[in-house]
């Protein structure tokens, strides 16, 4: 890892699964040193050690902050960089998201955002480092002064993206099948609880399918002529709730235009793995992890990480697991897992922040970011 003179963040959110993943990751974190966290009206002036803990492992021991409120923006605005906040991951509804990133970031904050409604924006980037991290490009273009916008994934689409990716990346193919079985707590905290209190949760959720489409086709796509263009590939997606609490599982199928083998399928994967895994970064780990037999969400979910301690462990939940690979004559089939609010949310957003202040496409200068895009990559 490089030596990077560790910065000071913020959390848009205090009691939500990934607002508190978040914090999870990051009390231990070298470089990105919370000092910030932002609540909903109901948990204003709570200390954070004294919220409910929302995630299923021990509570890590928490610095001492005050939650603050998003009622008055120019005060929260002075209050950070009072804290000399440099990055704001933000995981608060769209509604909220909507009203307060933007302006944030032309505060000069350089903002992370998980909420739905930049992602298909042309004026942000929508990014997965191991993916498409030369979409950090269009941050040339965005008109915020010395701050920034970032928008990540749906959760759904980064291990989908990921195991995706290096397979049309290097074959011809001519369609791809998803089907989904997406965990509880990708609907939240509230629905988590639903669930395991026993209530009916319909399977169904509207829109995702259209989301991953859009947004896969979105992160996929190549730069033609200066302008990034969406990729436009043939995907069909079916999306569904699943009665478990954590982890979402996918199944794909590929159809190639050339006979492939299940070596051939492997042996990209494996290159790819190797290639993106990025030694200077603390969050960076192999992307693809095999699993012999079935997936269990309860247990592969951690990417053959230890499950008690993802406070201690950056890597934890960050590989994809990925078994039942099956190949035959042009086709290809396989499952995946993937946590959705480690390596589809907070663990994705750290690993973004790591690769933009090793890369110094973002700088600490005055304790407030600016956006550069001098470095040599």
């Amino acid at each position: 890892m490089v030596a990077i003179q560790a910065v000071n963040c913020a959390i848009l959110g205090s009691r939500g699964l990934v607002a508190q993943r978040y914090l999870q990751r990051l009390v231990k974190h070298d470089w990105l040193n919370p000092v910030s966290v932002v609540g909903s009206s109901s948990t204003v002036g709570m200390k954070i050690h004294d919220l409910p803990w929302s995630l299923d492992e021990e509570r890590p021991q928490l610095p001492n902050i005050t939650v603050l409120g998003l009622n008055d923006l120019d005060a929260l605005v002075s209050e950070l960089k009072e804290k000399r906040v440099s990055v704001i991951f933000s995981a608060i509804p769209n509604s909220i998201a909507n009203e307060v990133e933007k302006s944030l970031a032309e505060k000069g904050f350089c903002v992370i955002s998980h909420a739905s409604i930049h992602r298909l924006k042309g004026e942000v980037p929508l990014v997965i480092p191991d993916v498409n991290s030369d979409h950090l490009k269009i941050l040339e273009s965005q008109s915020y002064g010395t701050g920034s916008l970032i928008s990540c994934s749906n959760c759904m689409v980064v291990p989908i993206a990921l195991t995706l990716y290096p397979l049309i990346k290097k074959f011809d193919f001519s369609a791809v099948k998803i089907t989904t079985e997406q965990s509880l707590s990708g609907g939240g905290r509230k629905m988590l609880e639903r669930g395991r209190s026993g209530f009916h949760i319909d399977s169904s959720i509207p829109g995702e399918s259209e989301s991953i489409v859009s947004e896969l086709n979105r992160i996929l796509g190549r730069k033609n002529e200066g302008i990034f263009q969406e990729a436009n590939l043939d995907i069909k997606v079916w999306c569904s709730r699943s009665n478990h609490d954590y982890g979402h599982l996918a199944t794909v199928e590929i159809d190639f235009i050339n006979h492939i083998s299940a070596h051939e399928i492997i042996e990209a994967w494996q290159t790819f793995s190797s290639e993106v895994f990025d030694s200077r970064l603390p969050s960076s780990s192999n992307v693809i992890n095999f699993i012999d037999g079935k997936l269990d969400p309860i247990k592969h979910r951690w990417g053959g990480s230890e499950p008690k301690f993802p406070d201690q462990d950056l890597l934890s939940g960050m590989p994809v697991s990925v078994a039942e690979i099956e190949v035959s004559d042009k086709r290809l089939s396989f499952k995946l897992l993937s946590d959705n609010t480690i390596r589809g949310a907070a663990g994705y957003g750290v690993l973004l922040a790591e690769l933009l202040l090793a890369d110094k496409i973002i700088q600490d200068t005055n304790n407030l970011i600016n956006v550069s895009f001098n470095q040599s990559n």
